[in-house]
């Protein structure tokens, strides 16, 4: 049987996970600019974990962007090297798309700094708006405009309520 690796250093948080047909196990917690120092071992532990053998491991699945443009490398060269070495499947995801709530019509934040978000808005699986730059105010704009909308990601800078996702079971659904 073959697993599938989830990873994600894009934004504040280390994700890591493991998953078959379902997510089996997870690790998910704050490293923000710490990433690169943790992931190897995370990887590392969750395998020992669970008994699995790294050559058990038959597609990776981690985020490309937008977010923290050296967090956006530390996953996507791992899952690069990890699938080039092992000649198996990688899966490049949005990381905004797999903050959006399952089906349901869903706007998706990442602070991206200097008063400014990454958004990108989805319904299902249809990609209403690319992911792209908004002011913060125009953010929030668009969600007055919007409000059958759920606003989806870390939005205390915001100032907003917004809805955490299991991303693990998003990554995993969406590839």
């Amino acid at each position: 049987m073959g697993y599938s690796l989830i990873l994600d250093t894009s934004n504040k948080s280390l994700v890591v996970g493991l998953a078959n047909e379902k997510v089996l196990r997870k690790t998910q917690y704050y490293a923000w600019q710490r990433q690169s120092e943790y992931m190897m071992s995370e990887i590392e532990a969750l395998l020992s974990a669970n008994n699995i053998d790294p050559k058990d491991v038959n597609e990776i699945i981690s985020t490309k962007g937008p977010g923290s443009y050296t967090g956006v490398r530390i996953s996507l060269t791992i899952a690069k090297i990890w699938g080039f070495c092992r000649d198996i499947d990688v899966y490049a995801l949005s990381s905004l798309q797999v903050l959006k709530k399952d089906d349901e019509p869903s706007i998706c934040v990442i602070n991206a700094r200097s008063m400014r978000s990454y958004i990108g808005i989805y319904e299902g699986n249809k990609v209403i708006l690319e992911d792209t730059i908004y002011t913060n105010s125009e953010v929030v704009e668009l969600l007055e405009k919007n409000p059958n909308y759920t606003l989806c990601g870390d939005t205390k800078y915001l100032k907003k309520e917004g809805y955490e996702t299991d991303i693990f079971k998003q990554m995993l659904s969406i590839k």
